[in-house]
């Protein structure tokens, strides 16, 4: 397997959106830069791994970033579909096989590395294919949440110091306050969908109360924990996919996304099965649970909007229209 080494590098979900438009627009799934197709799939592990070659291509999946396509029974293809994925890819290819060796959930480290070539101009992976569903189509029940809450306490490891940093989500909550709360006060005048009133301020309050704590440990995080990254099957954990934003960060970062994903009721038993934290700790974690249903709410393609406002009405800052 090459080695590759970890840089500490810009990247974020859609660039925190600041790559397509700004933050008091909606936006949607944007547009390829490279065209990924069976062929080249294919042209690209006969170049590079040969073995690898003759396996039948399977499911195809993209996402924002990235195309995963499925070869024989228990490998995928993973390719950045964008430059910017480009950066991101370092994460999943050197820092996630640093991080991931104790862990109980399956991640998808990579097996082989693929080099840029005259088909592709950048690098790709070979990575274990984790069969299940994403958590927006089979969302994970009780004791999914319970797997849930002692896979992040695995994660949640204290961070090393050349651990790469998310411009956007490693920085504590004050320093993204502003970006949140534009994109709050957008939904709170245009809601997507005319479905839901949302009090920008009594969001905005939840998130400058807590974001005036900022003494906490730095953990190794996963930063991007939606539906999509989320791989169930029977309404239990699977595993863990998409690292390329994961970084140096707050561990309230991690859990007020997976309070999104899971609601009130499961993130409590959550929390149950991850452990002892801080009234600080949840507060933050709430605050962040804000700006992330935010952040959903403003796509305009997916599950993910109605995610956010579902998110968004259990936090208590939005309200279904009569």
């Amino acid at each position: 397997m090459t080695s590759t080494p970890v840089h500490r590098r810009s990247c974020g979900f859609g660039g925190e959106f600041s790559y397509v438009r700004g933050v008091n627009e909606f936006v949607s799934t944007p547009p390829a830069e490279v065209a990924i197709d069976a062929e080249l799939v294919t042209r690209l592990l006969r170049e590079q791994h040969p073995d690898l070659a003759d396996l039948p291509l399977g499911r195809r999946h993209e996402g924002w970033d990235n195309v995963t396509w499925r070869i024989g029974e228990e490998l995928a293809v993973r390719l950045p579909r964008r430059a910017i994925a480009s950066t991101m890819v370092i994460t999943e290819l050197a820092w996630l096989p640093r991080i991931s060796k104790d862990w109980t959930f399956r991640a998808p480290v990579a097996l082989r590395i693929g080099d840029p070539s005259g088909s592709y101009p950048w690098h790709w992976s070979v990575v274990p294919w984790l069969p299940g569903h994403n958590a927006f189509a089979q969302p994970l029940g009780v004791e999914g949440a319970r797997d849930l809450g002692r896979a992040l306490a695995m994660l949640h490891q204290p961070a090393p110091a050349d651990a790469p940093l998310n411009p956007f989500r490693s920085t504590p909550l004050a320093h993204r306050i502003d970006r949140a709360s534009a994109r709050i006060d957008a939904l709170s005048a245009r809601d997507v969908n005319g479905q839901y009133w949302l009090n920008s301020e009594a969001a905005n309050d939840t998130m400058r109360r807590a974001s005036r704590h900022t003494d906490y440990e730095r953990v190794c995080a996963h930063l991007d924990l939606h539906g999509k990254n989320i791989i169930t099957d029977n309404s239990r954990l699977v595993g863990i996919i998409d690292w390329g934003d994961a970084g140096a960060g707050d561990r309230a970062t991690d859990l007020g996304q997976a309070y999104v994903l899971l609601g009130q009721a499961k993130w409590r038993t959550m929390l149950g099965a991850y452990g002892p934290t801080s009234r600080a700790t949840r507060e933050r974690a709430k605050a962040e649970a804000i700006a992330y249903a935010a952040t959903l709410a403003t796509m305009t393609d997916g599950p993910y909007a109605q995610c956010g406002w579902e998110a968004l009405v259990s936090l208590g800052v939005a309200v279904p229209r009569e």
